[in-house]
């Protein structure tokens, strides 16, 4: 008996909700208020009884009692902290709008205290924040004017008073996940009013300030400018935030780090020394600390480490890369043991590989510490792990590394990488795929050992099939390696891919669709007629002259140069070969007026390609092979004015070197040389 009414209490308490007498509704509230706090299964268990629908009804009706609202919202906030769907519930319920409503002027102090720690809570999910679109304008200057108020008041240094505060500048911080509000909390004045809370010396409020730094200049170019020319007590915002990088509390080092960051990667920071000189040393220390969260850490240092050597370089010298290696150790170490965050350490496992794939980019010194530190090993596991984000993001680190000559001679070879690799090119997860077949692309130059394992693994038919993928990086990065397999290869190779490919499919994929596919196949396109006698007869055996000379006129009208960089060679490889290929392009007009255009253009790839086409045509000979005799094409070449077009060039001082030596060869094959 006693059980059974413990089990019916939860359900009485619910049904007591909707007493017309505030007395038991009140009674019911703070039993449950006081049942779920601290609670994850009371939480569930009164969830699942409905209880959003009927503490929605109270807060929504105009008449509630303030004491029933207080109970009420803390249940919101209690409940809001089980999960992102209960806190999306919670705000379709329209919670939302009531707690705003509780916050305005007027309010009861303890009910306006309740609903902004229920809104912060509500506004934890990136799905919640969101979705209060509708209330940014409303709420950004009623959470400044706390700070106003706060910062006026000789109360400022209670305790109560700043955890207040410390509260509105986090639930500022939320609603920074747009760049549209992030423009609505910086024209508002908030910079120059939250730059005097990173000196009041209390770390939780500093850590809140900081954070909402970071999230107002995240990817924000025009925020994070402004950000450092705000000043405080004489010292600018940078100066500011590396002093805090020094902090003896290792969270204000942090997320002072993150604001560091933001302003590094949008250039907004004149000086790099703060970067390099305190905020890389800080995370690298961090990393070996167990102060803060070891996941916020190295995401922060992958994301300070974006697209910048020295600060790569940096990382390298705080011994990040070391670091980084160790980690994967640790983790490995504890698969299958019992009383373990598996969750973490696949998120962690993940931020590792990311992390190091950043560092490792750039410089060849980055990539050898790594190696030395024998990153390849737990690379190769990785490829094998369970979880799609840890293998995409082994890929992705694997494919930096192997950008290295030496390393891809020397350490890939022996480390069992390339199976496990191709297997997740086949993968089905797609993002996945993209990265391996990015990976793969590296394998395959003519200075791969790999290469040649790798065509007896049957990777032409797996590059081909990718050709025919629905997503554009699948299938640009199909054509990439095979556009690296043909440099240099033989010719039984070259016929291979021609045949599972297509020269058709490739003059089609050339012509239409992605830019970055276009190019890739026209890289192909020459790459399968350079340097040999079976591409450029295949490529007319497959589509003929009319469609040969359209495909190249469609090229060379790209408004892309590397399209047209592709094309003028795939010209020059034709027109070198036999004199018959050659009278195609020499034949129309037109398409030598292009060809011979493109000697004077300023991109100096597409000025040489030009020139190497016009030397190939002038370099075929009226009486064969005879050096003695004029060129065969040399009316159609004097009909371009060709040979004055050559001299301007060479009179040009400001010509490029290569382009220069290019003319020069030009102008020997013309019987009056200005030299």
């Amino acid at each position: 008996m006693v059980m059974a009414t413990t089990q019916q209490q939860p359900v009485q308490q619910i049904q007591q909700l909707q007493s017309t007498n505030p007395v038991e509704v009140y009674s019911a509230l703070r039993t449950i208020k006081n049942a779920i706090i601290g609670s994850n299964a009371k939480k569930t268990l009164y969830y699942q009884l409905q209880i959003i629908p009927h503490v929605s009804s109270l807060l929504a009706l105009d008449d509630t009692d303030v004491q029933i609202r207080v109970q009420a919202t803390t249940i919101v906030s209690s409940l809001a902290h089980k999960g992102e769907d209960v806190a999306q519930q919670l705000v379709d319920g329209g919670v939302m709008e009531a707690l705003i409503g509780q916050v305005m002027p007027g309010t009861d102090a303890a009910l306006m205290e309740a609903s902004e720690r229920a809104l912060n809570a509500l506004l934890g999910y990136k799905a919640t924040r969101m979705g209060a679109e509708e209330h940014t304008h409303t709420m950004v200057p009623y959470l400044l004017s706390i700070i106003t108020e706060a910062k006026e008041s000789p109360r400022m240094f209670e305790m109560r008073m700043h955890a207040r505060v410390e509260l509105a500048v986090l639930i500022l911080e939320k609603l920074c996940v747009t760049e549209a509000r992030q423009f609505t909390v910086a024209n508002t004045g908030a910079m120059d009013l939250l730059a005097p809370l990173l000196q009041r010396g209390y770390p939780r409020l500093q850590v809140a300030t900081l954070r909402a730094f970071a999230a107002l200049s995240y990817e924000n170019m025009e925020i994070s400018r402004a950000l450092a020319t705000v000043a405080h007590d004489g010292r600018m915002f940078p100066q500011l935030v590396a002093e805090l990088a020094r902090h003896s509390d290792a969270d204000v080092r942090l997320h002072a780090c993150l604001c560091l960051a933001n302003l590094s990667r949008m250039r907004a920071l004149g000086d790099a020394r703060a970067v390099l000189t305190v905020a890389v040393p800080a995370l690298a220390k961090l990393l070996r600390g167990s102060d803060v969260p070891r996941l916020q850490v190295i995401e922060a240092l992958g994301y300070l480490c974006h697209e910048d050597a020295e600060i790569q370089m940096a990382a390298k010298n705080a011994g990040a890369v070391s670091d980084l290696v160790a980690i994967l150790a640790e983790i490995e170490s504890q698969d299958g043991a019992d009383f373990v965050d598996h969750a973490r350490n696949v998120q962690e496992t993940r931020a590792v590989f990311l992390a190091l794939g950043t560092i490792v980019s750039a410089g060849e010194e980055c990539r050898m510490r790594a190696v030395e530190s024998h990153a390849m090993a737990h690379l190769v596991r990785a490829l094998g792990h369970s979880d799609d984000g840890v293998k995409a993001a082994a890929c992705l680190c694997t494919q930096y590394i192997v950008r290295s000559v030496p390393i891809c001679r020397t350490h890939v070879p022996e480390s069992g990488l390339l199976r496990p690799l191709l297997a997740l090119v086949r993968s089905s997860a797609t993002s996945v795929q993209e990265k391996a077949t990015a990976a793969l692309i590296n394998l395959l130059p003519d200075f791969s050992p790999l290469r040649a394992d790798a065509l007896k693994e049957g990777v032409v038919d797996v590059l081909a099939q990718l050709v025919e993928s629905e997503h554009v990086t699948i299938r640009r990065n199909a054509l990439w390696g095979l556009r690296n397999l043909l440099v240099g290869t033989d010719d039984d190779t070259r016929r291979q891919i021609i045949e599972h490919v297509g020269i058709a499919r490739l003059s089609t994929l050339a012509q239409t669709g992605d830019k970055a596919v276009r190019e890739q196949a026209a890289g192909v396109l020459q790459n399968v007629t350079a340097e040999n006698e079976v591409g450029a007869q295949a490529v007319f055996d497959a589509l003929g002259a009319p469609q040969v000379v359209k495909l190249l006129q469609t090229l060379l009208a790209s408004e892309d140069s590397a399209v047209t960089v592709h094309a003028l060679y795939l010209a020059n490889n034709i027109a070198v070969r036999e004199r018959s290929l050659c009278e195609l392009i020499v034949g129309d007009r037109e398409l030598l007026q292009t060809i011979v255009d493109y000697a004077r253009s300023p991109v100096s790839e597409a000025a040489i390609g030009a020139l190497w086409c016009i030397n190939s045509i002038a370099s075929h000979r009226a009486d064969g092979d005879s050096d003695s005799s004029e060129p065969r094409f040399l009316a159609q070449l004097e009909a371009q004015n060709v040979q004055s077009m050559l001299e301007t060039l060479l009179g040009d001082p400001g010509l490029c070197l290569g382009v220069r030596d290019r003319v020069k060869s030009c102008l020997d094959y013309f019987s009056s040389p200005a030299i």
